[in-house]
């Protein structure tokens, strides 16, 4: 049972070691561990152009509104068009906890203003000190007035990041799969 189960019962270790003695979670410690794992998925297929394709809808579709359904959406687009599902995940999931400060709070202000330019519209940005001290039927007032810029904007953003990633994905393919 110790071997096939790699548990030892009586003695209260609880490990996890393989056959071969190597612990699977520190193996995925090492350095670069990540490149035996995603750089396949890239160079896996022999049609870069579906795979590059799959990464750009993954990654644009990061910017887009529906908050916590982006796997979803990508899910449904991969299986409509036929691409692959891992790829559009991967980019995806640069939408992620670690990213939403630094990348996807200046991409909301920004697609705001973008949606703002296109519908010739000025939609003020209460401080949060203000908003903290607001009644909710205000603070439903100011996501209303944001709402129409906001989606417009987010389409806007999220065609410039498929324009920007299309290409940029398709050349580090390529180049992944270059002789050596």
């Amino acid at each position: 049972m110790e071997k096939e189960w790699g548990v030892r019962i009586g003695g209260g270790d609880l490990s996890t070691q393989s056959e071969g003695g190597k612990d699977p979670l520190l193996e995925k410690a090492r350095p670069g561990w990540w490149k035996n794992k995603v750089i396949p998925l890239f160079t896996g297929s022999d049609d870069p152009v579906k795979d590059a394709l799959a990464f750009a809808v993954g990654l644009s579709s990061a910017f887009l509104p529906p908050f916590g359904f982006h796997s979803a959406l990508v899910a449904i687009i991969a299986y409509l068009f036929r691409l692959s599902l891992p790829l559009g995940l991967l980019g995806s999931w640069t939408n992620n906890p670690w990213t939403f400060i630094p990348v996807f709070l200046p991409a909301y202000f920004a697609e705001v203003r973008i949606g703002e330019r296109f519908l010739g519209m000025s939609v003020p940005f209460p401080s949060l000190a203000a908003l903290s001290k607001m009644p909710e039927s205000a603070i439903l007032m100011q996501v209303r007035q944001v709402l129409l810029p906001f989606f417009l904007g987010s389409v806007v953003v999220a065609a410039c990041a498929f324009l920007v990633a299309f290409p940029a994905a398709y050349g580090a393919i390529l180049w992944l799969k270059r002789p050596r």
